[in-house]
């Protein structure tokens, strides 16, 4: 886990710019508000975990990351909110007391060993019924491609069937996939103009076959 941190400490600074202000960027940012928009409630205590520079913490009550440097440019940009540095084994935060956790690009990082240590610390600060929310890379659209991570960058992937599978405490409850169409490959002036497509595909009986799943798992 150190060396994910000591990575995106060196990131930092120019973590936005270098990822999310380029079209791919923007095409994978609107991506990912349109279904956060579409699965959470604002009005609740809601956790982003491993929040970064803050991309995503206006969806969020607090936000938390491992990353003094994330943290930093994160308080910056919204000095109006609870921002807390700490590993996600470990949350400094009471039982019972949140209503959701979503988690980007960060679950793809990890062993599932990992990530079931961090779900068994999402299950314990989650009210009944709360939502944990992550993306994962599909391992059944890697497998059709024939994907191999050459390091722990976005190395881990999952099926729905694995998802459904991977914690007791927790119970499958939708799913939405992006990026299905190769995005990436189309000139940069079209990218913007191929998101509603490229959600209507990826969330029909292609869904898994997507680039990336957004999954909604529910504390029981």
């Amino acid at each position: 886990m150190d060396k994910i941190v000591d990575f995106y400490n060196q990131l930092a600074k120019n973590y936005d710019a270098d990822r999310f202000e380029n079209s791919y960027g923007r095409f994978i940012d609107k991506q990912e508000r349109i279904i956060l928009t579409r699965f959470i409630d604002k009005n609740k205590m809601i956790v982003d975990l491993a929040c970064g520079t803050g991309r995503l913490l206006d969806f969020a009550t607090i936000g938390i990351d491992a990353s003094n440097e994330m943290i930093e440019i994160a308080k910056k940009k919204f000095p109006g909110k609870t921002l807390l540095l700490s590993d996600a084994e470990s949350l400094p935060l009471e039982k019972n007391s949140v209503d959701t956790v979503f988690s980007f690009h960060f679950f793809m990082h990890l062993s599932e060993e990992k990530i079931i240590r961090i779900l068994n610390e999402c299950s314990r600060v989650l009210k009944k019924n709360g939502q944990v929310i992550f993306d994962i890379p599909s391992r059944k659209r890697r497998k059709l491609f024939r994907y191999n991570a050459e390091n722990w960058h976005g190395a881990q992937s999952f099926t729905k069937a694995e998802i459904k599978s991977l914690h007791p405490d927790f119970v499958y409850k939708k799913m939405a996939g992006i990026v299905f169409l190769p995005i990436h490959r189309f000139p940069k002036f079209l990218r913007k103009f191929f998101t509603k497509l490229d959600l209507f595909v990826g969330n029909i009986f292609f869904k898994e076959y997507a680039s990336y799943l957004i999954v909604v798992l529910e504390k029981k």
